[in-house]
């Protein structure tokens, strides 16, 4: 993949590691040994108030388990890269192939765990299955959760398919996502820096070969409805026609073109993919799904695929592109979405 584009000096990713690791190892350490008595408490505490499916035992129990993940990535982190020649091959095949053996292992206990623990499940059928491939592709997904953050990668994690995602800088906080995914060739990128995000978008999508696919959320956030009218306005300020046609949006926040234009110009060949999923609505943070688990429903997705030669060549209409697909999604997740009260 060549030389990563950075946003951070050696020294800045060192100090704030400095910083991550030691926190993420001493509070799951620090769980571990206090378990027994958290969930005792959270036990009593969840039959105290009849909720006899104990949510917050679930919660905490997942927790644990993205703590003790995280951990063991960060401690298996040096081994690789000394394995790797001491960081000086890092990019090659054999270094990639351990570090993706790593991740599809925590994917998997973490996919299991939020089956059995929160009820998260992932319904799809056999048309959006077939969807997901041939690769390489462009990969475009709805942003409303933080759990449909790791969706695409779940999709594809029995395919054996490169995942690279376009990851927003500030999730370096978590130190084992950070040495991990960033060896495995995804970019993070900070939000408002758009010269330097599109250089490290650009940087991804050269790196996508024939078992690989790009992905990106478009909206750039979670969405929020108290900041549809914010985003709108934003687009106003430089396109008023563009955003009186995307004020049809209800479930959607605008995309942002940039990031998508920017694969498309270094991925000059490969077909998209857009993700349409509906189910997390209620559930942008942990915390808000807590008091609800385990789910009942599932998350519904649909998965469509898009030639290369569907999409304008001529970046403003790529753009315009985009919106339709973003416009249709709306319409797609609110047929399926329960009447509002």
């Amino acid at each position: 993949m060549g030389n990563t584009v950075r946003v951070e000096s050696r020294r800045q990713q060192w100090q704030r590691r400095s910083r991550t690791i030691p926190i993420m190892l001493g509070a799951t350490g620090a769980a571990i040994v206090l378990s027994p008595v958290i969930v005792l408490v959270a036990a009593v505490a969840d039959v105290g108030r009849g909720l006899l499916r104990l949510p917050r035992v679930r919660t905490f129990l997942f927790l644990l388990q993205y703590g003790v993940n995280d951990s063991v990535e960060i401690l298996l982190a040096p081994v690789l890269w000394a394995m790797a020649g001491f960081g000086t091959r890092l990019r090659g095949k054999a270094s990639i192939s351990r570090h993706q053996r790593l991740q599809r292992w925590s994917l998997r206990v973490l996919i299991r765990r939020a089956d059995r623990l929160l009820g998260l499940r992932i319904a799809t059928d056999e048309s959006s299955r077939a969807a997901l491939v041939p690769t390489p592709a462009i990969v475009l997904c709805r942003h409303v959760s933080i759990f449909d953050a790791p969706l695409p990668s779940a999709l594809y994690l029995d395919s054996g398919v490169d995942v690279r995602g376009v990851i927003m800088a500030e999730l370096l906080v978590d130190p084992g996502f950070d040495l991990l995914y960033g060896r495995l060739g995804s970019v993070f990128i900070p939000r408002d820096n758009g010269p330097d995000a599109r250089a490290q978008v650009a940087h991804l999508g050269r790196g996508i070969h024939g078992s690989s696919v790009a992905v990106i959320f478009p909206e750039g956030r979670l969405f929020r409805a108290e900041d549809m009218q914010r985003s709108l306005v934003s687009v106003a300020k430089t396109d008023a026609a563009r955003a009186m046609r995307l004020q049809r949006l209800r479930h959607v926040l605008p995309p942002r073109p940039g990031g998508f234009t920017a694969l498309l110009e270094a991925c000059p060949n490969v077909d998209v993919v857009v993700i349409s999923h509906t189910g997390l609505e209620s559930y942008g943070a942990l915390r808000d799904l807590a008091g609800d688990v385990p789910l009942t429903m599932s998350i519904t997705v649909e998965a469509r695929r898009y030639s290369r030669e569907e999409i304008p060549a001529d970046l403003a209409d790529a753009a315009n592109w985009l919106d339709d697909r973003w416009l249709e999604m709306d319409e797609w997740i609110h047929e399926r979405l329960p009447p509002a009260n």
